[in-house]
């Protein structure tokens, strides 16, 4: 799963750059969709970098656990400090690197991933990401996806060409181009059953299942 990219040089000022660019946007993009997660379920968050999602599924949802998966061990310091700084209970499971640290057979109700599928290229996202996470997700499971599509704006077109090459200084993720991620995640077996566009056409917020 892991592309080599490294969110710790960036992790302390990610949230406020986000918040620069698209204000409140992308977080109300990120929970439209959690009213979808049943009662008491086992979640699996990916790449939740600085743990606001994480509050949110805690405070909305309730499940029975969490676990947080992050390549980035300081967005996973922040993830955690976050929880206790704004004492939030739950069973979260802090895991500090890819795919092979989730357990054998371990399953889920839900996978949520918050801009992480546009970080890949399409072979990586086919090969390497979506297989070992659709084997941890239960044949009923769901999964909620909120990420950049592509923009038909011109301005648009020219902030989405900024980020990728930022990220790629900074970050050092493997995107050139935003990849077709709706695409890569039929080809993987899953269904679109609810999406909403946002921030203008540039997010889509997207309910996936087997």
């Amino acid at each position: 799963m892991t592309t080599g990219s490294n969110f710790n040089w960036i992790a302390p000022v990610y949230d406020a750059l986000a918040f620069m660019v698209f204000g409140h946007r992308l977080r109300r993009a990120q929970i439209i969709f959690l009213n979808r997660i049943p009662a008491n379920a086992s979640v699996l968050i990916v790449g939740g970098g600085a743990g606001w999602i994480l509050e949110q599924v805690l405070l909305k949802c309730h499940p029975k656990k969490i676990v947080y998966l992050e390549t980035s061990s300081q967005m996973v310091a922040l993830a955690g400090g976050r929880m206790l700084r704004k004492s939030l209970t739950g069973f979260v499971d802090f895991r500090v690197g890819d795919d092979t640290a989730l357990v054998p057979d371990e399953q889920f109700d839900v996978i949520i991933t918050s801009f992480v599928l546009d970080l890949f290229t399409e072979t990586t996202l086919q090969t390497r990401f979506l297989p070992p996470l659709l084997n941890v997700l239960k044949p009923t499971g769901i999964w909620l996806v909120t990420d950049f599509v592509q923009p038909k704006v011109s301005w648009q077109k020219a902030l989405l060409w900024v980020m990728i090459r930022f990220f790629r200084l900074t970050a050092g993720i493997e995107a050139k181009t935003l990849v077709n991620w709706q695409q890569g995640l039929r080809l993987a077996g899953l269904v679109q059953k609810e999406r909403q566009r946002q921030v203008g056409g540039m997010v889509s917020a997207e309910v996936w299942t087997r």
